[in-house]
């Protein structure tokens, strides 16, 4: 008979980036094909997926964890200043510490768009976000996320 109950042993392997196993699914959900849920096979990959994630989910929005997400929207029709691109850095910076410990920022960029740069109508009405991940435990990886903060 089975043994249940805090005496019982329980073994994992954990999956080996490249390997035929899937980490998760890709943002957005429907690939160039056409197909829905591009899987994720690299931890770097999955990272990515989960900061846009954290980054676009406004707090309050998600049921049992309200303070999961950010506020970013809050800054779009503010003045665009250096205190509000201050802001929003820290804003990203807390986030990622509370949710995402495993990221490692290497470098952000938070300012308003050169012209050209994103697809801003209006390049001072929109915040700019660049940055550059790692994983904690993983000094090879390193990827750039853009985020545009703009009225959609």
């Amino acid at each position: 008979m089975p043994k249940y109950g805090p005496d019982r042993e329980i073994f994992s392997t954990p999956a080996i980036d490249g390997e035929d196993v899937a980490l998760g699914i890709s943002l957005p959900f429907n690939t160039r094909e056409g197909s829905l849920f591009d899987l994720t096979f690299l931890s770097i990959d999955a990272a990515i997926t989960n900061l846009k994630n954290l980054l676009l989910t406004r707090k309050g929005e998600r049921v049992n964890h309200p303070q999961f997400g950010t506020n970013l929207q809050d800054y779009l029709f503010e003045p665009n200043y250096q205190v509000l691109r201050d802001a929003v850095g820290t804003e990203i910076r807390e986030a990622v510490e509370v949710w995402l410990p495993y990221i490692v920022i290497k470098k952000l960029d938070v300012k308003i768009p050169e012209t050209g740069e994103g697809n801003l109508v209006d390049r001072f009405h929109g915040i700019f976000v660049s940055l550059t991940i790692g994983l904690v435990n993983n000094t090879i990886d390193e990827e750039e996320v853009v985020i545009n903060i703009r009225d959609l």
